[in-house]
């Protein structure tokens, strides 16, 4: 069982190193083949120490400190470095686009961060700033942890900065204690149930929520053993996540919903002959949209490797609450609730005809865990929903963090929260819709994505799933649907960009894909995007862990700034909402399509 009885973060990997000591807590590969690093709890501590005791004699303690990340053992050990100094650990990605949305923020005095990485970012960063930021090595002499003081610390000390993703938004600084973290390393393990004897595997970058606090803190919450790949090695080369569970017998593993479409799509059944997957008990989706779809997909595609689907796990979560909110279900397999399209769009759950074409799967992300209470509420009037309405998800619990640093307007609309008909609160406002369905928790989109045309919602992560179904060329997960006001001023109108393998597609079928989408969007949903835009791979934009940006993409969209393989045109004036059976209209799209797109070449 984990160590659960400690106030702080320092005690618990303390009390693992005394407890565990040689015992392996990670080991880091780059490719899955070769073993760069390893670390043992008794060794993790003894540089932690170290570590903590150069920032301590710097003047840290107390202070905000960059832990600039790159894959590797050194930024686990640099932030329990920070920890160990009492200062605040905030992490970033080694990335300066990102150094850029967060340095400035952070107001930070130090940093961590490896030679190469500064000598590769170190410039950039300090002209970021007013003052000079002190800089160090996550290298530390071992002989240095003999100078180590314990810092006074408990657990409502402030433990990190968590930045959040910035899908909808700049990103913003979470303010965690060891309070928050510790809570939600029990709702993780509430939810998983992991004990000392279980290995996980992770590629998630370990800047990020879901790598460092459901991968790395509960790895030394639970005790067990962690293999961590390079992020770059799982995107080159999807496979090798799986491949490096098969090889280490990995028990427990988590990724966001488009990772799972990757190992399906970019794999060969070659290589998932090769697979051994019976080991893998535990495979949480969460950070994005979960589709039954790819739930499907994924685990028909590695049934023959020895994969169950009760391993599959859809959970919930978000920055502002540590991590994990829900997540786990007394059903053997992920719960899925097959409801009307156009009921949904008012708001309502109803059942409807798996088959039908207007229905929409929703997938359960489990139940509250950690003491977190969930209540869905009308974003506008802010009162409770009733049972199988949609509303915007509010959080209450011990996970749930304090605040923005440095943001009070912005912390407390997000964080002060009140029910205005029972007056209970705070509540954080998560700012995502959905549903409670015998108390496990669905989610329908978010609040500041939905597109509204001609009175009618719709959830762009549903419309962009049927755009991408109609042809594989037409990438899953790689896809973002908004609204733009007409040139009039008087109307919302649809646009739809959606990536394309280019390589496996002839340029002269692109206009027959849009017709296809646009067919299918017709019948599905009873709309027609004004504008439909294909562009070629990685073009529109996502966060560090691979969210779409919708509102980023729809300012490229505007600004003329995305490169098209094809852009139509939706010849109606509105291009939005048509009748779902004509077949005559969506024939006829299809022809302008290709008419426009010989136009164009003629042109040329």
């Amino acid at each position: 069982m984990p160590a659960n009885t400690h106030p702080t973060l320092v005690d618990l990997l303390r009390h693992q190193a005394d407890r565990r000591g040689d015992k392996l807590a990670f080991t880091f590969t780059v490719d899955g083949q070769s073993e760069q690093d390893r670390l043992t709890y008794r060794e993790l501590d003894a540089k932690a120490r170290a570590i903590a005791a150069g920032l301590q004699r710097a003047g840290a303690t107390g202070r905000r400190v960059l832990v600039i990340c790159r894959p590797g053992l050194d930024s686990v050990a640099a932030y329990f470095g920070c920890l160990y100094a009492g200062a605040v650990a905030v992490p970033v990605q080694d990335r300066l686009v990102r150094l850029m949305a967060i340095v400035p923020d952070a107001r930070a005095g130090h940093v961590l961060a490896d030679a190469e990485t500064q000598t590769r970012v170190k410039a950039a960063v300090d002209g970021m700033v007013r003052r000079p930021l002190q800089w160090s090595l996550p290298e530390a002499p071992l002989e240095d942890a003999e100078s180590w003081t314990a810092p006074d610390i408990h657990a409502g000390t402030t433990a990190m900065m968590q930045y959040t993703s910035g899908s909808t938004r700049a990103p913003k600084g979470v303010v965690l204690t060891h309070a928050n973290l510790l809570a939600n390393l029990a709702a993780i393990h509430e939810a998983w149930g992991g004990t000392e004897n279980d290995v996980a595997v992770y590629w998630l970058p370990q800047h990020h929520d879901m790598g460092l606090i459901g991968g790395i803190l509960e790895t030394v919450y639970v005790g067990c053993s962690t293999v961590l790949l390079s992020p770059a090695g799982f995107i080159t080369r999807p496979i090798r996540w799986l491949e490096v569970i098969s090889r280490y017998r990995g028990t427990m593993t988590a990724a966001p919903n488009f990772a799972y479409n990757l190992c399906v799509e970019r794999s060969t059944p070659d290589e998932r002959a090769a697979l051994d997957l019976s080991s893998l008990a535990t495979a949480m989706n969460g950070a994005e949209p979960v589709h039954a779809e790819t739930l499907r997909t994924f685990a028909e595609a590695f049934a023959p490797s020895g994969l169950r689907p009760q391993a599959l796990m859809p959970v919930y979560g978000l920055a502002e609450a540590s991590l994990l909110v829900s997540g786990g279900s007394e059903h053997d397999t992920p719960l899925i609730r097959w409801v009307d399209r156009g009921e949904l769009g008012a708001d309502r759950i109803v059942d409807a005809d798996p088959e039908a074409a207007t229905t929409v799967s929703l997938v359960s992300c489990g139940r509250p865990r950690g003491g977190q209470r969930i209540v869905i509420v009308d974003p506008e009037t802010r009162r409770q929903r009733g049972a199988e309405e949609v509303g915007e998800i509010w959080v209450a619990g011990p996970s749930v963090a304090a605040g923005y640093r440095g943001k009070p307007e912005d912390t407390e609309k997000t964080f002060g929260a009140y029910l205005a008909d029972t007056r209970e609160g705070p509540f954080l406002r998560t700012g995502d819709l959905g549903f409670l369905h015998d108390d496990e928790l669905f989610i329908t989109g978010r609040c500041k994505d939905l597109i509204i045309l001609a009175g009618n919602h719709y959830y762009p992560n549903d419309i962009e799933s049927t755009v991408q179904a109609c042809h594989p060329v037409l990438l899953a997960g790689r896809g973002a649907a908004f609204s733009i006001t007409s040139e009039a001023g008087t109307s919302e109108q649809l646009v739809v960009v959606q990536e394309v393998a280019r390589q496996r597609i002839q340029e002269s079928d692109l206009p027959h894909l849009v017709g296809a989408a646009g067919a299918a969007l017709g019948k599905h949903h009873g709309v027609v995007p004004h504008r439909f835009v294909l562009v070629d791979q990685m073009t529109i934009p996502t966060t560090s862990s691979g969210k779409i940006q919708r509102s980023r993409c729809r300012e490229m969209f505007l600004d003329g700034e995305l490169a098209a393989l094809f852009d139509w045109t939706a010849p109606a004036p509105d291009g939005t909402v048509m009748d779902p059976d004509s077949a005559a209209k969506r024939a006829a799209l299809i022809q302008q399509a290709v008419a426009n797109h010989q136009l164009k070449t003629q042109r040329r």
